[in-house]
């Protein structure tokens, strides 16, 4: 008896225009017809966008510029889907990419030039950090934004010790307002610490 052997999965060309607020998308489909769409940017609009993609029934090649907080959470959810492969790539590459397309990065197209590189460079699959790794660099990122807190305090009290017409009451609440931030930053500080030698081990 003969095997019969199924055709190639025809893939569906991504790429999503990253902001604070929305997820712009455009798709070239394999016929070489185009789509766009747009989706908040939160759990609920990255799910939306999973179904979306997942109604090609095809293979989905996505490309998106790395942006910090405003990516991380869209392409861990990206990754996760069984017919996404994702490339989250340096906004630099992408501009000199479009440029190449003689478009502008900053026109309304930011979505088809990423849809664009999907379809014609190389691919280059993203690496999903280690949930250590994840929770290493949150925590990292909370501890400078109390240590940015706890200077802004130190330089309110010192402003309210250069002149005697500060009321005692305002010295005494901002020394603890700084004792306190210092214990925050210490306690979130050597509760990293650990994690983050067992994480750079090889044996952990």
């Amino acid at each position: 008896m003969n095997k019969q052997v199924s055709a190639p999965q025809a893939t569906v060309f991504c790429g999503i225009d990253v902001s604070a607020a929305s997820l712009s998308v455009a798709l070239i489909e394999p016929d070489g017809s185009s789509a766009r769409r747009e989706f908040p940017n939160n759990a609920s609009g990255h799910e939306a966008l999973s179904v979306w993609l997942k109604k090609r029934n095809s293979q989905v090649r996505v490309s998106l510029e790395a942006s910090g907080v405003y990516s991380l959470d869209l392409a861990l959810a990206l990754d996760a889907e069984a017919c996404v492969e994702l490339m989250v790539l340096n906004p630099k590459l992408v501009n000199r990419f479009a440029q190449t397309l003689r478009r502008s990065k900053t026109d309304a197209a930011d979505a088809m030039v990423l849809a664009e590189y999907s379809r014609r460079m190389p691919f280059c699959r993203w690496q999903r950090p280690a949930a250590s790794h994840l929770a290493l660099r949150t925590l990292s990122r909370y501890i400078g934004s109390l240590v940015v807190e706890q200077a802004g305090v130190k330089t309110r009290l010192r402003s309210a010790q250069s002149t005697a017409t500060t009321p005692r009451a305002v010295l005494v609440d901002l020394r603890r307002a700084l004792a306190a931030a210092e214990r925050r930053v210490e306690r979130l500080s050597s509760w990293s610490r650990p994690r983050q030698s067992c994480a750079s081990a090889t044996s952990c």
